[in-house]
C-alpha cells in the first residue's frame, strides 16, 4: 500500500480552525472499540513481536479507519513512512502524513487545529520544548495503554523513556536518540600540530584556544549562541535547568560566565559575526576548530565538506561538574481529541515494536536508536559515530522550565547582550538570578 504525503496550506487549516470554533472532542465509539478488543489477533512477523494485539480497525462504515501523522521534515517523513509500511493490511489502519513547512509552523497551529478538530492524530516531535505542551494539555497520556500492554516499552533506554515521564504520566514513546557531543575539526587539528591528546575539560578547552589565538590568530571554539548549546555547556558544568528548580545554581552561573570571559579574550566566534545561519557552517568554512553539536553535523559534512575529518567527543568537564551535555530524543506522540485514541495507541505500538522504524532511524538520519538492542546495529553501519552510543550514559534530558520558550528567548538574549554590548556589566550570576525569578519553579 502505497501512503499518502500530504501538504497542506496552514494558512487555510487555520481558517477552518476560526470558523469551526468548536472543541474537536471526539473519541471512538464503544461499538468500534469494542469490535476491536474482540478481534485481537496474534501476530506471526517477528517485527511485532512487543505488539500487545494485532487488531482489524474498521470505523461505522466498515471502512479502515484513516489516521494523520505530523511531521516537519524530510527525515521524519523518510523514516515512519518504512515504519508504518503494512499497517493497513496488519491492523486494518490507513496513515496519512501531513506536513508543516517548518517546526515554528508546526508549533504555531497544532494548538488551534486541536481545538478545532483538525489536529494530527499523532506528531513526532522532540523532548527539548515539550513540557509546555504537556502543561496545555496538548498531548494524550499513554500510561493506560503501556500499563495495558498494547504498548511495549521492552528495550527502550531507560534514560530516553524517562525524558517522556511527568509525574510517572508517560507522554511519548521514544525511537530516536543523538547525545550532546564536542566537536573537533580534525583535520585543522592535525594542521595544527596538537598532539594525540584531546581535551576532557573546559579549562583544557581554553589552553588550546589561547595557543590557537597566538599562533593563528584565531578564536577556536564556536558558540552558536542558542538554547541548545548553552544547555549543554551549563550541564557539563553540573548544572542544568531541572524543571525550572535549578536555573539559579551556581554550576549555570559559572558555565554561561566562562563563556563571556572566553568570547570577551577573543576565543569564541559565533555564526552571526560571520554572516553564517549555524556553527556547523562554520566548522565547514574551517573558521573555527571546535563546537558543540550532534550526529546530524555528519550528514552535512559529508555532503559539502568530505575532505574535512571530524572527531566526536563527550562535552568536556566544567567546574566540578562531570561533562556531558544534553540528550535529544524524537518520539511518537498523541495528540488531545483524536476521534480514534485505541487506533492512535495500536498504530504507535506498531510503528516502535518493529524493526523498520529503527533500521530507518540508522539508514536515513545515522542518530541512534532508542532501543537498545538496535545499539549494534548502529555502530556496524555508522562507525564513524560508533562512539555516540557510549556518551548516552552521560547525558541528560533538556529539562527546561515549562515556559521553555520564553525561556529559551530570555536566555539567549540575555547571553547575547552580554556577551555583544562592550559596556554591559551583566555577569553569568546575574543572568541566571533573573531568568530563576522569572522562570523558577518551586
Amino acid at each position: 500500500m502505497k501512503k499518502k504525503l500530504i501538504t497542506k496550506v496552514l494558512g487555510s487549516v487555520l481558517c477552518a480552525a476560526m470558523l469551526l470554533g468548536t472543541v474537536g472532542c471526539g473519541a471512538s465509539d464503544g461499538k468500534t472499540a469494542e469490535t476491536a478488543k474482540d478481534t485481537v489477533q496474534e501476530s506471526e512477523s517477528t517485527e511485532q513481536t512487543t505488539q500487545a494485539a494485532v487488531v482489524e480497525a474498521k470505523n461505522d462504515t466498515g471502512e479502515a479507519v484513516t489516521l494523520t501523522i505530523g511531521i516537519w521534515s524530510d527525515d521524519e517523513s523518510q523514516r515512519l513512512e518504512k515504519a508504518f509500511e503494512g499497517i493497513e493490511d496488519d491492523l486494518g489502519i490507513k496513515i496519512e502524513f501531513l506536513k508543516y513547512p517548518s517546526d515554528s509552523d508546526f508549533w504555531d497551529n497544532i494548538p488551534a487545529q486541536i481545538a478545532a478538530g483538525t489536529a494530527p492524530d499523532i506528531i513526532s516531535c522532540t523532548n527539548e520544548h515539550y513540557l509546555q505542551y504537556i502543561e496545555q494539555g496538548l498531548f494524550e497520556p499513554l500510561t493506560d495503554y503501556v500499563d495495558s500492554g498494547v504498548i511495549s516499552l521492552e528495550g527502550t533506554w531507560e534514560k530516553a523513556m524517562d525524558a517522556w515521564k511527568i509525574d510517572n504520566v508517560v507522554y511519548g514513546i521514544p525511537y530516536a536518540l543523538n547525545p550532546g557531543v564536542f566537536i573537533v575539526n580534525n583535520s585543522m587539528w592535525n594542521e595544527f600540530g596538537l598532539g594525540d591528546n584531546y581535551p576532557t575539560t573546559w579549562d583544557e578547552v581554553l589552553d588550546i584556544c589561547k595557543k590557537v589565538k597566538e599562533e593563528h590568530n584565531m578564536p577556536a571554539l564556536c558558540l552558536n549562541v542558542q538554547e541548545y548549546h548553552l544547555t549543554n555547556i551549563a550541564l557539563s558544568f553540573g548544572g542544568g535547568w531541572d524543571y525550572g528548580k535549578n536555573i539559579g545554581a551556581k554550576e549555570n552561573a559559572e558555565a554561561l560566565q566562562f563563556l563571556i570571559d572566553a568570547y570577551r579574550e577573543g576565543y569564541i566566534v559565533t555564526p552571526t559575526e560571520l554572516g553564517l545561519s549555524w556553527d556547523g557552517a562554520v566548522m565547514i568554512q574551517q573558521s573555527a576548530l571546535f563546537s558543540t553539536g550532534g550526529a546530524w553535523y555528519q550528514a552535512s559534512f559529508a555532503s559539502e565538506a568530505p575532505d574535512i575529518e571530524l572527531k566526536y567527543l563527550p562535552v568536556p568537564k566544567g567546574g566540578n561538574g562531570n561533562g556531558g551535555g544534553t540528550c535529544h530524543s524524537a518520539a511518537l506522540v498523541a495528540l488531545k481529541n483524536s476521534k480514534h485514541p485505541e487506533e492512535v495507541a495500536k498504530a504507535i505500538s506498531y510503528a516502535v515494536g518493529g524493526d523498520k522504524l529503527y533500521e530507518a532511524v540508522v539508514d536515513v538520519t545515522e542518530v541512534i536508536p532508542a532501543k537498545v538492542e538496535y545499539f549494534d546495529l548502529y555502530k556496524e553501519k555508522v562507525p564513524a559515530l560508533a562512539d555516540l552510543v557510549s556518551y548516552l550514559d552521560s547525558s541528560t534530558p533538556f529539562s527546561y522550565p515549562t515556559q521553555s520558550k520564553k525561556f529559551a528567548d530570555s536566555l539567549i538574549n540575555l547571553m547575547q547582550e552580554t556577551m555583544f554590548d562592550e559596556s554591559s556589566t551583566m555577569t553569568g550570576q546575574d543572568i541566571v538570578e533573573q531568568l530563576a525569578a522569572e522562570y523558577g519553579a518551586e
